[in-house]
């Protein structure tokens, strides 16, 4: 009997044991995050890597959050299917797909200032746009969805004005002047890819308008981020075939004319690509997706960069 109890009190140990481990298994697989921005440290002047032990799979668009702070948006490169987590009680949940990338691909997502838009790139099928040239594979297109008390509503065409260009990667929208900016290719062969803009009006974003000399040049420019103000207008440039993208920024006169287009300079380019900035809603913190390390990884600094870089071209 005595033998028959010390071995059953063995195998409950055992239980307890295999199940503790199991336990710290699984939470070494996901951490416990608290607190803004997944609860990382937040950067200094130096670019620094968002959140590795967190997004561990190679983005292919930037972390974007969602105004209140609450949610957090990316992409990954395996998939093109944009993910989230969110805040509850203090706590950041596990990465999950969103609703509407359940079937097509979903990236690049813009939130409105309120939270109740969210803006993306999508390759899912245009029905009944009319749009021509848009039968070829893999063609991106801006779709919107709204956000409902259970989730977010079907995926809306933002239209053909903006949807018949051949437009690619990261957009953002100036929310003071409504104005849309993205980058595009025109021509049956592609090309270099240049900023456009398309201006709301009278509830539909017009005819796209293609940036001046101070920002587009004989290279590619793509993956603009405007500032909520419209003041100034940060993007990835690659002079050519044989060069890496870096980050440039322009601002604005005041006469609304943009200035000719500067480099972030280093830290925050290197010898690798630099694209897809973003400045978080509190402007606080650039964020940027580099090769610097290797692969793609997301990094984020302080925001501080863009006064410093005014204040110098002003001086």
């Amino acid at each position: 009997m005595k033998n028959r109890k010390t071995l059953l009190f063995a195998l409950m140990i055992t239980v307890v044991s295999l199940g503790f481990i199991q336990a710290q298994k699984k939470s070494k697989d996901f951490p416990v995050l608290k607190g803004p921005y997944l609860g990382q440290k937040t950067p200094g002047m130096i670019p620094e890597i968002f959140a590795p032990e967190v997004i561990t799979k190679a983005p292919h668009s930037v972390a974007v959050f969602s105004p209140d702070g609450c949610e957090v948006f990316y992409v990954p490169w395996s998939t093109l299917k944009m993910e989230t987590m969110r805040q509850i009680n203090g706590v950041w949940t596990k990465p999950k797909t969103v609703s509407f990338a359940s079937e097509h691909d979903a990236e690049n997502p813009w939130f409105t200032a309120d939270g109740t838009r969210m803006y993306f790139t999508s390759t899912r099928p245009l029905e009944a746009e009319g749009l021509k040239g848009k039968e070829k594979f893999w063609q991106e297109n801006i779709w919107y969805v709204d956000r409902k008390r259970d989730g977010w509503s079907e995926p809306v065409s933002l239209g053909p004005e903006v949807n018949s260009l051949d437009l690619h990667w990261q957009f953002s929208i100036d929310e003071q002047n409504e104005v849309l900016y993205f980058s595009a290719s025109i021509g049956e062969s592609g090309g270099e890819s240049d900023i456009y803009k398309s201006e709301f009006i009278d509830g539909r974003y017009t005819s796209p308008e293609k940036l001046g000399e101070a920002i587009n040049t004989q290279g590619d420019e793509d993956t603009p981020f405007i500032a909520s103000d419209g003041s100034y207008l940060i993007f990835a440039r690659k002079p050519g075939a044989d060069t890496t993208a870096d980050l440039y920024i322009s601002f604005r006169n005041k006469n609304g004319t943009w200035m000719d287009a500067v480099s972030l300079g280093s830290p925050i380019n290197s010898d690798a690509h630099e694209v897809c900035p973003v400045v978080t809603r509190d402007g606080k913190y650039l964020f940027f997706n580099s090769m610097r390390s290797g692969k793609p990884q997301i990094f984020w600094v302080d925001a501080k960069i863009i006064e410093n870089l005014k204040r110098k071209k002003f001086k």
